[in-house]
């Protein structure tokens, strides 16, 4: 699905361009004003169906639903007007529409011609514009996350250089805190532009059983390991999570954590089934060495820590094949 903001083109060349950049997509549009604004979504029939539009020079909402899913949601693109009054008229107007919205997952996305915090600003005008309060209220009335994106700030720019440059976040994603309950991974990034003075940004939803992407366990042997528990407890406190509601901010601290479990796994932990291969071949070499040379103090103890470290292995195993089996199955 993509969405569309000052397209300065009418319904009909923009489904002429669309034809050839995408062909079989379906779209809806809001013709541009002379030679600014326009509006425009579109999106895939193949995968998702969208309905019940509504639409005027500045907004267009939909619902939709993902062929295949009992997901249904609304869709507000949104391309904000540059004066302070018309900018919280329409904030006013998208409020309204989506109070009494059928579905709870609602995904707002476009240029919204305003920042919530100085952070989102680079050089310029430093102070905060009047809008900025109203903004901040309506993604905290309606249960917004303001998506972080993953790779940098900034979505305009004046293209400049220098003590010139001036940078803002305009654009965004503000999805329903709702979005959670969805399962998977969602993330947001700014792509690269070609000429405009706003780079695009794009909404990635890993959907939960994707095959493309290997599902994340608790493993109980973990817990075998004298040093996960500080290692959790130490990593759970080292990263304060973007701002949102409570749920979400929880959600951001797992994914950090399961990130670095996976790591902790494959560098520290290291496959047990790995080690044992190597831990059975040393003392295979050990043996020859006993069998041609005798004991010694030394290799009664090399020995003796090399039996201890393979029976901690070997108990690591059952573990693994007793959460297999689903005799203690951790999630």
């Amino acid at each position: 699905m993509c969405f569309l903001q000052e397209t300065k083109c009418n319904n009909g060349t923009l489904g002429n361009i669309l034809t050839k950049a995408w062909p079989g997509c379906r779209s809806v549009a809001v013709d541009a004003s002379g030679a600014s604004g326009g509006l425009a979504i579109a999106w895939n029939s193949r995968t998702v169906t969208l309905s019940n539009f509504h639409a005027s020079h500045h907004l267009i909402q939909a619902e939709f639903h993902i062929f295949g899913t009992n997901i249904h949601g609304n869709l507000s693109n949104v391309y904000s007007p540059q004066d302070t009054g018309r900018k919280i008229a329409l904030l006013d107007t998208i409020e309204a529409l989506n109070e009494h919205r059928r579905f709870p997952l609602w995904i707002i996305a476009g240029d919204f011609n305003m920042i919530t915090q100085i952070e989102e600003k680079k050089a310029g005008r430093t102070r905060l514009e009047p809008e900025v309060a109203r903004f901040k209220d309506f993604i905290q009335n309606a249960s917004l996350i303001d998506m972080p994106f993953c790779n940098g700030t900034f979505t305009w720019s004046n293209r400049r250089a220098g003590k010139h440059q001036i940078a803002s976040k305009l654009d965004r994603f503000l999805i329903s805190d709702n979005a959670i309950h969805l399962g998977g991974d969602l993330s947001a990034a700014i792509l690269a532009h070609t000429g405009s003075d706003h780079w695009p940004i794009a909404l990635q939803w890993q959907r939960p059983g994707d095959p493309t992407k290997r599902p994340f366990r608790f493993e109980g042997f973990w817990l075998s390991h004298p040093a996960f528990k500080d290692f959790v407890r130490t990593t759970w406190a080292s990263y304060v999570p973007p701002e949102g509601s409570k749920m979400y901010q929880f959600q951001q601290k797992l994914r950090f954590l399961r990130g670095h479990l996976k790591r902790w796994n494959r560098e520290i932990f290291g496959n047990i089934f790995t080690a044992q291969q190597e831990l059975t071949q040393e003392l295979s070499e050990l043996h020859k060495k006993i069998i041609n040379e005798g004991y010694t103090e030394a290799t009664l103890d090399q020995e003796r820590c090399i039996n201890s470290q393979l029976e901690e292995r070997r108990k690591q195993e059952e573990l693994y094949w007793r959460q297999k089996s689903r005799v203690r199955w951790l999630k």
